[in-house]
C-alpha cells in the first residue's frame, strides 16, 4: 500500500499519493532545472538542488497542475525536507532489480577430444 501525503498547497491539502517516477518526468524535470539555471553562476551543488525541486515539482504537476516552483520552494526549505521528499517522489515505483552472478568456469574441466 502506497503511503499518503498532505501538502498545503496540493490538491487543495487534500491526502494524496506519489505517483511513479519515470523517464519522462525525470527529462521534463531536467530541461526544467537546466532552463532555470543557464546563464546564472551557481554552484554545483545549487544547480542540483535545483533539479530536485524540479523532480518535485514535475512529481506534484502530476496530482495537481496548479502547482508551482515557487509552491516547492517556499516549501520545502529545510534541507531534511527536501531529501526525504525528493527521495519518496524519486523512487516512486523503483523495482528492486537483482543481478545473477555468472557460473564460474570450472578449472577441473578436462578437454576430450576424439582421435580420428
Amino acid at each position: 500500500m502506497k503511503q499518503k501525503y498532505t501538502l498545503p498547497f496540493v490538491n487543495k491539502g487534500k491526502e494524496f499519493e506519489i505517483p511513479n517516477w519515470e523517464v519522462e518526468m525525470h527529462e521534463h524535470a531536467m530541461v526544467q532545472a537546466v532552463e532555470a539555471t543557464k546563464g546564472k553562476k551557481i554552484s554545483e551543488v545549487k544547480k542540483e538542488n535545483e533539479l530536485k525541486f524540479y523532480i518535485i515539482l514535475e512529481s506534484l504537476r502530476k496530482i495537481d497542475s496548479t502547482v508551482t516552483i515557487e509552491n516547492v520552494k517556499d516549501y520545502f526549505t529545510h534541507p531534511e525536507n527536501i531529501v526525504d521528499f525528493f527521495n519518496a517522489v524519486y523512487y516512486a515505483g523503483k523495482k528492486d532489480i537483482y543481478f545473477r552472478k555468472a557460473d564460474k568456469p570450472s578449472k577441473n574441466k578436462k578437454v576430450i577430444s576424439k582421435k580420428n
